[in-house]
C-alpha cells in the first residue's frame, strides 16, 4: 500500500528500525530545497529495504543505507535530464541508495545490485549509487550506459555476492594448501603463498575463488584448509605478544610465534620487537590467523 506523508508533520516518524519519513523527501540538490511537502512511500519498499539492510549487514557489516533520492513529485521528476513520466520514484516505490560500511567506505554498487536480486524486481546500477524499486515486473538496468534487460547482475559484472551457492565470500581471508593457475584448471599446484584474500568469485567455475586479484591464483573449497580462523585478545592492555597469548591459553613459544608470523605475512620471523608488535596488533584486532 502506498501511503501519503507530510514532511512538515511526519518527517521524524520512524517507518521501520532504520528508516524515517524525512529520508524519502522530494529534494532538489541543485536548489537545496524541497520540491513538495508531500511524500509518497510504498509499505513494501520499506519492508524490502529492511530485508536488504539485514542481508548487507550480514555480508559486509554496514553502518547505514543512505537514501540519496526518494519520492519525486511530477514537476521535479520531469525537470531531470533522465526524468520519466510516472516513474517508480513518482509512485513512491523507488529510492537511490548508498551503503556505508562500519569500517569506513561504501559497499560497491555492483555488490549491492547482486545482493538486491534476492529481494527486488527493480534494480539499477549507478556506479556511485544503486537504484532499487518494488515494481511488479523484473527490470534490471545499467544507468551508466543506458543498458536495459539485464538478466543477472552476477553474470553482467562477472561477480558473485558469495552468499548463495558458495561456502566463502569476497573479502574472506583464507589459508590454502593448493592452488590453480586458472578458474577451470584441473592441475593442482603447491602454492608459494599459503594465505590470501578472496577478491572475486566466478560463478560456475571449477575453481571459483580468485585470490589477491590473481597474484596467487584460483582456489576451490578442497584447497582451503580454514577460513577466518583468528586468535583474539581485544582486552589485553600490555605490550607483550607472549603475555597476550598466555592470557588466552595459546602457545607463546618462539616456534609457534614463527608459524603465526609466516601465516600472517611476516617473513623470516626473528622475534624482533617490531615483529612482535605487529603480531600483537593483529591479535588485539582479532585478525591474527591461527596456526
Amino acid at each position: 500500500m502506498v501511503r501519503k506523508y507530510s514532511y512538515a508533520k511526519d518527517k521524524d516518524k520512524f517507518l521501520s528500525k532504520h528508516f524515517q519519513v524525512k529520508e524519502f523527501r522530494s529534494y532538489n540538490d541543485t536548489t537545496n530545497k524541497l520540491t513538495t511537502d508531500e511524500i509518497l512511500i510504498d509499505d513494501n519498499l520499506i519492508l524490502m529495504l529492511e530485508k536488504l539492510y539485514d542481508k548487507l549487514d550480514n555480508l559486509y557489516a554496514i553502518k547505514s543505507i543512505v537514501i540519496t533520492s526518494g519520492y519525486r513529485n511530477k514537476e521535479f521528476e520531469l525537470s531531470l535530464a533522465n526524468g520519466v513520466l510516472n516513474s517508480q520514484h513518482m509512485q513512491g516505490k523507488a529510492v537511490d541508495i548508498i551503503v556505508n560500511k562500519k569500517s569506513g567506505g561504501v559497499v560497491d554498487s555492483k555488490l549491492v545490485c547482486v545482493v538486491s536480486e534476492e529481494f527486488l524486481n527493480g534494480i539499477g546500477y549507478g556506479k556511485s549509487y544503486t537504484h532499487v524499486d518494488v515494481r511488479d515486473n523484473k527490470s534490471y538496468f545499467d544507468e551508466t550506459n543506458s543498458k536495459t534487460n539485464i538478466d543477472s547482475f552476477e553474470s553482467y559484472f562477472n561477480i558473485n555476492s558469495g552468499n548463495t551457492t558458495y561456502k566463502y565470500k569476497v573479502g574472506d581471508k583464507v589459508i590454502i594448501n593448493g592452488i590453480y593457475v586458472s578458474s577451470d584448471s584441473l592441475d593442482r599446484l603447491t602454492p608459494k603463498i599459503t594465505n590470501g584474500i578472496i577478491t572475486n568469485i566466478k560463478k560456475g567455475a571449477k575453481n571459483p575463488y580468485l585470490l589477491n586479484g590473481g597474484n596467487i591464483g584460483w582456489a576451490n573449497d578442497s584447497v582451503i584448509v580454514n577460513n577466518n580462523i583468528y586468535l583474539s585478545n581485544k582486552t589485553y592492555l600490555g605490550s607483550s605478544i607472549v603475555d597476550a597469548l598466555k592470557e588466552i591459553n595459546v602457545d607463546s613459544s618462539f616456534e609457534y610465534r614463527k608459524k603465526l608470523a609466516s601465516l600472517n605475512g611476516i617473513k623470516n620471523y626473528s622475534g624482533s620487537s617490531l615483529e612482535n608488535l605487529e603480531l600483537l596488533k593483529l591479535l588485539k584486532e582479532a585478525k591474527l590467523i591461527k596456526a
